[in-house]
């Protein structure tokens, strides 16, 4: 007995290892398959964008449109593709065994999974995809290989965290400013959700309306009942009717709901003109009833009746409680033959209310509130891309140059010394009129250009002064290459003052976009975008000063929020205040 259960362990812990094999060689590859998705989508959105410019600009030539999924996102595009690589690197590090690899990749699957819902619908399929990766390194024949090494690992970063929010702490400035970047970004975000108006919606009869005023147009939400496009001969002597239930959530405002009909008949016929009536009824009934009783029977539940030839539009009120309806429309035409083309709008209009406008309205009627909101959006895309694609570009060329020296060292730092000998205002104004469109992605491009070489200068001191240590030293003499050597062991060196950098610039490139905006090389009067609303409000100042005032406060608040996470993303990582911690 004690033989055969001792056969049948084996067996077990033989079962046990090849599965276990069976999931380590199926893992990597199903890591490797997404991390090539994620990076062919990143590749799309950036030649979407292309082609849609180019398209764009000969649109008198082109007679089609790309989708609009692939057009837009580049920022998400751009770390995509960075992140897509490193990833991949991480699932061809994980197929040769290395457990460290296990838990980089959790940490690039939750930055990819982040990235790829900000992008809309394209990207949810693949979020999903990159979820269910991450929950399958805590299966237990994936955990074994890697969870008990990144405890280990991660008791001394714990430490180090708890450190770090003990000196957040101690900045009371600090944390307001994190608290201000978190709410611009959420309510950048939520756009959609909590603003009562569209980004370039207007309700002209309550321009220049004060903070506080409620709107004198209703606001009203909309569901279509029936609709019907069609050229048919047997419309006569037929009539169409259908059930309208009204819920308690259609219900929910002091203004009752109303069944509109919009209806257009339009002949189509050349040589026989024809004149035709359009009939309309609503009832309060269930379908079922109705169609049980004639039409002497119906009328005591008739709500409303007319008819009209031609064009019949309508609006009936009905009870204010949750209610069934059925509507009916019929047609009489003087000539029984003549075909005609019938097109048919059914909508339930419900839940209507007058927006209170909480920030005032601008000259031309736009809610500031909501203006205010869509343009957070529109102005943090843009200074992120501005601020991502300097740094990489300006890590890249910082680090070869301070790396290599020689030549390629000394004919970057004369172009650095080009661009920092132009007021960068000035040259951005320059590349925006140089580009032709004044718009914002060229007031974003135009301010990439001018922004890499701040961190090319910093990463090449950095450089030159990690390139002569010893661990660099260690990692030649085994053979490492140079761009092993540069990427892999100096450019991490780096990271920190990059940070404390590009956190500080994110303020500042919002400021000088807003700016440009403001002189007029942003976007066509009317776009959500703050330093726009200031150039357009100033000439209001003194009558109605919250036009220029509140996007004023909002560019202020989101730089000084900037600033303040910067100055203590600095002093976490000053070596001098956490020795003295």
């Amino acid at each position: 007995m004690t033989v055969k259960g001792s056969n049948g362990n084996n067996q077990g812990e033989q079962e046990s290892t090849h599965l276990q094999g069976l999931v380590h060689s199926v893992f990597p590859r199903f890591h490797i398959v997404l991390c090539l998705v994620a990076i062919f989508l990143g590749v799309a959105y950036i030649v979407g964008n292309f082609v849609g410019w180019v398209m764009h600009s000969f649109a008198h030539e082109i007679g089609f449109a790309l989708p609009s999924l692939l057009i837009g996102w580049p920022f998400q595009a751009l770390l995509l593709i960075v992140i897509g690589y490193m990833n991949f690197k991480v699932g061809k590090a994980i197929s040769k065994g290395e457990a460290q690899a296990y838990s980089s990749s959790l940490y690039m699957n939750i930055i990819t999974v982040v990235i790829l819902l900000t992008i809309g619908p394209l990207g949810l399929l693949p979020a999903i995809a990159f979820f269910i990766l991450m929950l399958a390194l805590f299966a237990p024949s994936v955990k074994s290989y890697w969870y008990k090494e990144f405890r280990e690992d991660m008791g001394p970063r714990s430490k180090e965290l708890k450190f770090s929010l003990h000196l957040l702490r101690r900045s009371p400035l600090v944390i307001a400013g994190i608290v201000i970047v978190a709410v611009y970004f959420s309510i950048a975000l939520l756009a959609p959700w909590i603003t009562p108006y569209g980004a370039t919606e207007r309700v002209w009869a309550d321009a220049k309306l004060p903070p506080g005023t409620p709107s004198g147009e209703a606001k009203v939400s909309t569901r279509l009942i029936s609709s019907n496009y069609s050229l048919d001969i047997g419309l006569y002597p037929d009539y169409y009717h259908g059930e309208i239930q009204i819920s308690a959530g259609e219900v929910a405002t002091s203004i009752p709901p109303i069944i509109a009909f919009s209806i257009y008949v339009r002949n189509t016929s050349l040589d026989s003109p024809v004149v035709v009536l359009i009939h309309t009824a609503v009832y309060r009934l269930d379908l079922t009833t109705f169609d049980t009783l004639d039409w002497g029977q119906r009328d005591p539940y008739l709500v409303s009746a007319g008819n009209k030839t031609t064009l019949f539009r309508s609006n009936i009120v009905v009870n204010n409680t949750p209610s069934t309806y059925v509507w009916v429309v019929w047609y009489t035409a003087s000539t029984k033959t003549t075909p005609w083309m019938v097109e048919m709008i059914l909508n339930l209009k419900y839940n209507q209310y007058y927006p209170i406008h909480y920030w005032g309205t601008d000259e031309s009627g736009g809610d500031m509130f909501s203006r205010i909101i869509w343009a957070a959006g529109v102005d943090l895309r843009v200074s992120l891309s501005v601020v991502f694609v300097a740094l990489a570009s300006g890590a890249v060329i910082g680090a070869a140059s301070g790396y290599f020296g020689g030549a390629l060292d000394e004919i970057v730092m004369r172009i650095t010394d080009i661009f920092f000998a132009f007021p960068g205002l000035i040259l951005a104004m320059a590349i925006v009129m140089a580009l032709g469109t004044r718009n914002l992605d060229n007031i974003a491009y135009a301010l990439m250009i001018t922004w890499w070489p701040t961190y090319a200068r910093l990463v090449r001191g950095q450089v030159l002064s990690e390139r002569e240590k010893l661990y660099v030293e260690a990692a030649r003499s085994v053979g490492a290459s140079d761009t092993r050597i540069l990427v892999s062991h100096i450019i991490p060196n780096t990271v920190q003052p990059l940070i404390v950098q590009a956190t500080m610039d994110t303020g500042g490139v919002l400021l000088t976009a807003a700016g440009l905006s403001f002189i007029g090389f942003g976007s066509a009067a009317g776009t959500a975008e703050w330093g726009l609303m200031i150039s357009t409000g100033q000439y209001y100042l003194l009558n109605y000063p919250w036009m220029a005032m509140i996007p004023g406060l909002a560019i202020l608040f989101a730089a000084l929020a900037f600033n303040l996470v910067g100055d203590g993303i600095r002093d976490i990582m000053d070596p001098k205040i956490r020795r003295r911690g």
